[in-house]
């Protein structure tokens, strides 16, 4: 590549707005750009450094800014290496955490940008705790198409493959993008990938622009992840081809290790079908018509069981009804006006407390947070959000949420991640209506990231953050890990019968869930 200007100074926000117009990305730096901090700081500690930037230049401090390390261990690591007591450490860099903020200069050029529909990005090296206090207190993330931050992409600026990785994972084009970073050695990576620069300096910008020679090849990224891909779909629709009713299986624990062949449940294939958006249209159109054969006791309820082995006396529920009713409204196999009678039968189906009940029964007074956003959902879908009736309902899921309730699962769904991600469809599909859950949940996705080994886990949360703006490559390289060399993923446990503490899953399930993860963030 070869520069097309000399290092130019840019002094005004109208020489700024104009440069970044010509522009079709910015990628934005945080600290020292976005956001101003004091770094010096008296503390009750007299022994030791003062300076908070002595510690995170520290090559233990970057390890935790990859996420390798937490910030406990890496505080006790710097005691000693800085020859500081860690209750020092520890105040020093809180008083400097709180001292960030705003820079509302360059608060207001995102602002513009994202008025004029510029696709933008956050890049910055911070450790996950601080990242979960920023997200909380600052509020310019709605700003941002997608958010990299080191700690949950195991990479930190100005190491190339962090470079290789945004270009990839956001599908930007090099020579349509300007970075804008206050420390020379991560503009000048930026700048071998042919990405213009805009050095920061609080009182002007330095702006370079680049023309690059050629693509960037982007091996590190995206071959092996592309086998991977193709050897799973190749397991799955081979699988789905033979058996459109996914083949489930039950266990009484959640890896279904020595799990029986069960493959007398529809809800696992509705899943599936509501949840993964790369099938190919002869999978989707049989797996849909073996559904729609199996509508439950009454026209258009579903049974989660499938006709023949649905137990006597068994109801429809709301969960498969509504899972199986949005996917058909999506594809056009049903119209809204023919949900609405089915619709009024779950406004209809609440208990005392006004919260929408499992089942079409009222003999069977059961209430699942799951179950009840999946309702929710459909009702959005089909207008009918607003209905005071479902006011209780909307309630009941947000404190399940504050409340950390969801950290023990829910009736019928053991796993925290499962609700965290079937919330996130809901907040990111209807953003006006669930403003008031973006941010909590967000702060807890981020919480969660790693904190279960099971690949399909891993897989929604993946997804859940990718669709709230928030890239995870944390799982995501843990989750490539875990293919099988059939191409697909193990199977697990999704949902559970609490009376018989059974897990039912499905290997198809488990595949679904990895590869709309990869289709994602690749």
């Amino acid at each position: 590549m070869k520069e097309v200007l000399t290092p130019e100074l840019i002094t005004n926000l109208q020489e700024l707005s104009q440069t970044l117009d010509i522009y079709d990305a910015i990628i934005f730096d945080l600290g020292d750009v976005l956001l101003n901090w004091d770094s010096i700081h008296f503390t009750s500690e007299t022994k030791g450094i003062d300076d908070v930037r002595k510690m995170v230049k520290h090559p233990v401090w970057q390890d935790l800014e990859k996420g390798l390390i937490n910030r406990e261990l890496a505080l006790s690591m710097l005691s000693c290496e800085l020859q500081t007591p860690y209750s020092k450490l520890k105040e020093l860099l809180e008083l400097s955490v709180g001292s960030l903020k705003v820079n509302e200069f360059m608060l207001g050029v995102l602002k513009a940008l994202h008025e004029k529909e510029k696709k933008i990005y956050c890049l910055s090296n911070v450790d996950l705790e601080s990242f979960v206090y920023l997200y909380t207190h600052f509020d310019f993330w709605k700003y941002f198409n997608g958010i990299y931050v080191s700690a949950l992409l195991e990479l930190r600026k100005p190491n190339p493959d962090i470079f290789q990785y945004i270009i990839s994972s956001a599908s930007i084009n090099p020579k349509n993008t300007i970075f804008i970073d206050d420390k020379s050695e991560n503009l000048q990576e930026a700048a071998n990938f042919g990405i213009s620069t805009l050095k920061y300096n609080k009182d002007n910008f330095e702006y370079i622009a680049i023309e690059s020679d050629g693509p960037i090849p982007l091996k590190t990224i995206t071959s092996g992840v592309s086998k991977k891909k193709t050897l799973g779909e190749a397991y799955l629709n081979l699988r789905l081809r033979k058996f459109p009713f996914c083949r489930s299986f039950v266990s009484n624990n959640v890896q279904l290790i020595g799990g029986e062949d069960f493959s007398k449940e529809i809800f696992s294939t509705a899943v599936i079908l509501h949840s993964y958006t790369s099938l190919p249209n002869d999978i989707v159109e049989s797996m849909c018509q073996e559904i729609l054969n199996h509508d439950g006791q009454n026209k258009l309820r579903w049974c989660f069981y499938k006709n023949e082995a649905r137990p006597e006396n068994f109801p429809d529920d709301l969960d498969t009804t509504s899972m199986v009713l949005s996917f058909l409204l999506n594809h056009n196999k049903l119209n809204r006006e023919g949900i609405i009678p089915v619709a009024e039968q779950m406004i209809d189906n609440r208990n005392v407390e006004g919260v929408i009940q499992v089942y079409f029964d009222n003999n069977r007074p059961r209430i699942d947070a799951i179950v009840a956003i999946n309702v929710l959902y459909l009702m959005h879908q089909i207008g009918y959000g607003e209905r005071n009736e479902l006011k209780e309902t909307e309630a009941f899921v947000f404190n399940f949420l504050i409340s950390n309730e969801y950290l023990k699962g829910t009736r019928y769904y053991p796993a925290p991640d499962v609700f965290l991600f079937f919330l996130s469809r809901l907040v990111v599909d209807f953003p006006d209506k669930f403003e008031k859950f973006y941010k909590p949940l967000t702060e807890m996705l981020i919480a969660r990231v790693n904190c279960s080994t099971f690949p399909l886990e891993r897989a929604l949360r993946i997804i859940a953050l990718k669709k709230l703006g928030i890239v995870n490559r944390v799982d995501f390289l843990k989750l490539l890990d875990t293919q099988l060399t059939d191409g697909g993923w193990p199977v697990y446990g999704l949902f559970i019968a609490p009376r018989s503490n059974t897990y039912f899953g499905s290997r198809e399930l488990s595949t679904a869930f990895a590869l709309e993860a990869l289709n994602l963030l690749s």
